[in-house]
This record gives C-alpha cells, sequence and structure tokens, in this order.
C-alpha cells in the first residue's frame, strides 16, 4: 500500500512537472517571439534614421561645394583686381595659385589663400591710394606747367608780334634811309654808310668829317649831315636811339690830355655832342636816346695802317627795335 502510494506521489509529480516545463517553454517561445519583434522594429527604425542621416550628410556636402565654389569664385575675382592693381602700380601681383581647378584642393588651405588674397589686395589698394595722391600731384602740377607754358606761348606770340612789327618799321625807314642815305653820298661822298643788322640799324659816319682831330665839336659839314640825319631820325615812330662814339688806338696826350685824359673821354664827348645836337635841332623826346663811348675797343677794322685808323675814328647811330633806358632818362656812359 505504502509502496502504490509512493508511485502515485511520483506519477503526479512527474505529471506536474511536466506540466510546469511544457508553460515555460511556451513562454520562453513568446518572449522570443517578441524579442526578435522588437529587434525587427528596431532594426526598422535604425534604417530609417540611417536614410536621414544619410540625407543629411548629403546636404551638408552639396553646402560645402556650393561653399567652395563660391570662394574659388571669389578668389578669382579678388586676383584679378590685384593683377589690375599690380599693372596700374607698375608692381608684379603676389602669386596665389594653388590649383584653383583642381577637386583635391582642401577646404581649410584655400580659406587660408583666401584670407592672403585679402591682405595683399588690402596692401595692393594702399598702394593705389599712394599711387592716386601722387598722380592727383603731378596733374596738378602738369596744369601749371601747361598754363605757364600757355603764358610764355602767348608772351612769345606777342614778342614775335612786336618783332615783325618793327621789322617792318625798320624795312621802312631801311628804304626812306636809303633814299637820304643816296642824296647824302651825292653830296657828301662815303662819309655815311647805312648798315643794316640782325637787331638794329646803323648809320656810320667818319670822325674826321664830323669832328677836327682830338675834338668834340661838330665841324660845319659835321653840322649839315647831322641836321638831314635828325630830320630823318625825326619821322621815325617809337625810336630807340644808341649814339657810339669810337676811337682808333693812338693814345691821347699833350695838352689835349688836360680836357681828355683817354679815348675814353674823347669817344664819350663825341657821342654826347651828336646826341644833344639831334635832341635840340629836332626836338625828339630825350628818353628815346642814349650816349656810349667804346674808346678804341670795338674797332671795325684793324688799326695797323692810318686808312684802318681813319675808319674806327667814327660815330654810329644805331636804331634798336625794343631798348629800356635806365630812369627814362638819357644815359652818358664809359663802356668797357
Amino acid at each position: 500500500m505504502h509502496t502504490v502510494k509512493s508511485m502515485f506521489v511520483m506519477l503526479m509529480c512527474t505529471m506536474l512537472l511536466g506540466c510546469v516545463s511544457q508553460q515555460s517553454h511556451e513562454r520562453a517561445i513568446e518572449e522570443l517571439k517578441l524579442t526578435s519583434q522588437n529587434s525587427a522594429q528596431e532594426v526598422s527604425q535604425l534604417q530609417e534614421a540611417n536614410k536621414e542621416l544619410e540625407a543629411v550628410i548629403e546636404v551638408q556636402e552639396q553646402v560645402k561645394e556650393q561653399q567652395l565654389e563660391t570662394l574659388k569664385n571669389e578668389m578669382k575675382t579678388l586676383y584679378s583686381q590685384l593683377t589690375g592693381l599690380g599693372n596700374l602700380s607698375g608692381a608684379t601681383p603676389a602669386n596665389f595659385s594653388l590649383g584653383l581647378e583642381d577637386d583635391s584642393v582642401d577646404f581649410d588651405d584655400l580659406t587660408q589663400a583666401f584670407k592672403n588674397v585679402r591682405s595683399t589686395l588690402a596692401s595692393k589698394l594702399s598702394d593705389y591710394s599712394q599711387l592716386h595722391a601722387q598722380n592727383d600731384q603731378l596733374e596738378e602740377s602738369l596744369q601749371k606747367l601747361e598754363a605757364r607754358l600757355r603764358h610764355v606761348r602767348a608772351a612769345r606770340e606777342a614778342q614775335e608780334d612786336k618783332l615783325a612789327k618793327v621789322r617792318r618799321e625798320v624795312q621802312t625807314v631801311g628804304r626812306e634811309i636809303d633814299r637820304i642815305t643816296k642824296a647824302l653820298e651825292e653830296k657828301f661822298g662815303k662819309s655815311l654808310v647805312v648798315t643794316q643788322h640782325q637787331d638794329r640799324l646803323v648809320l656810320t659816319m667818319l670822325g674826321q668829317v664830323l669832328f677836327e682831330s682830338g675834338k668834340a665839336q661838330l665841324t660845319p659839314l659835321g653840322l649839315d649831315i647831322m641836321k638831314q640825319v635828325g630830320e630823318v631820325l625825326a619821322t621815325l615812330p617809337n625810336k630807340n636811339i644808341q649814339v657810339e662814339g669810337h676811337t682808333d688806338n693812338n693814345p691821347i696826350y699833350g695838352r689835349l690830355q688836360q680836357q681828355y685824359p683817354t679815348n675814353w673821354e674823347l669817344s664819350t664827348a663825341r657821342a654826347t655832342t651828336v646826341l644833344r645836337f639831334l635832341i635840340e635841332q629836332t626836338g625828339m623826346n630825350p628818353k628815346d636816346f642814349s650816349a656810349t663811348g667804346y674808346a678804341d675797343t670795338r674797332p671795325a677794322v684793324p688799326n695797323d695802317s692810318e686808312e684802318g685808323q681813319a675808319q674806327n675814328r667814327r660815330v654810329e647811330i644805331a636804331l634798336y627795335p625794343e631798348r629800356v633806358l635806365q630812369d627814362n632818362k638819357t644815359v652818358a656812359t664809359l663802356t668797357q
């Protein structure tokens, strides 16, 4: 009996244990199915998240490419400006060639290069500003020079007009003097000679015709000649007349030295005598005249013969186109 009970108890335990094992197995299967479903859901979520991340990365890459392209274009523009400034200043712009057409250019390197270009451009702009200021100064100087040149040209044209007028007057006077000279030559021979130089017209009269030896008073023939010469000079407009006295190289000696110590005094006295006669006899304005003594410093011919010395003893009346007289007064000077 006891054995039967024991066997019954063992059978009941075995059945009970079997039921428990079956329930645990089913529960484990359910839990595994649930875990599998959760894992599939997580995988799906991860796949979705991965797609979103890939989309974000693609957008960032596109933005990065756009920024890179923008920086490339701006660098090209700045380099072009830099080159232009270099050409203006005559300098050679810095070379920032970093392979702009190369797709492998690093973004950070390009940014640094961009900063370098900006820095160099700022320096070139400063140089350009200085050059522009210098150019303004040069323009101002050029304008002043052009204004001065215009003034000089106007003055030169006015002077040329005056000179042309004087030349016409000299030619007119020359023709008149030629006519008078011919008349004088017929009467006085070769005592009066007229020569025309570039800047003056000169009437030359031999000293022995006008003066006696060692004296400064006009002879009767000299008075006659000077009277007719004065009549001609009185008809000339805008007269600037210089009377010049010349001697030979023979020194003054004897009692004559008391009045004329040297040929300077004698030549000046003769020039002054002719000047006074022209003014007093014709009524011409003294402001138009000057008198100068040259002694023997300007011989017409060598003084190596009596004939040459005779030609060097002379009085010349020079007619100048333009002449400024000191203090508007008649001047008698000893010219060396």
